[in-house]
């Protein structure tokens, strides 16, 4: 199961994957956060805006990552990684001491679970590039080269 909070899935939805939302059905629990998860979002979203790898001073265009943060440290959540691409979010999560992986990452796992092929894992990441993600041919081609090797870590 995939746990996701509101602000996640209102940032999928405005980029256009309300089928894909749809599509995972039980298999993702959108989470609403208490008043006081809420608060503490709020303060981690500021913490990531003012971050120096932050590209983004605005607060709220963070919300869906210290939202993400915020819930992952909820006792039920501790053992479950973290999906995180932001740089800046991703230095948080480190100093709170959360586990977490990026996209390549989880594909890597997906590779692992015999959810994906290498090959199917090396598209997607291309594709992400050609949306306009910031990953490297050569970058590609490492994660490639370790799911091919049937390695866990980047």
């Amino acid at each position: 199961m995939i746990h996701v909070p509101v602000a996640c899935v209102v940032e999928l939805e405005a980029h256009g994957w309300e089928a894909e939302i749809s599509a995972a059905g039980r298999q993702l629990v959108i989470v609403k956060l208490t008043g006081s998860e809420e608060k503490q979002a709020r303060a981690v979203a500021r913490k990531i805006a003012r971050h120096p790898d932050s590209h983004d001073p605005v607060a709220a265009t963070h919300l869906g990552e210290a939202q993400a943060i915020v819930l992952s440290r909820r006792p039920a959540h501790r053992n479950n990684v973290l999906l995180l691409d932001e740089m800046a979010a991703r230095a948080i999560a480190r100093e709170a001491g959360l586990r977490f992986s990026g996209f390549p990452g989880v594909l890597l796992l997906a590779v692992q679970g015999k959810l994906i092929s290498a090959e199917e894992l090396k598209a997607r990441l291309e594709l992400c590039r050609a949306s306009g993600t910031h990953y490297g041919a050569g970058f590609i081609q490492r994660v490639y080269e370790l799911a091919r090797r049937g390695r866990r870590r980047l």
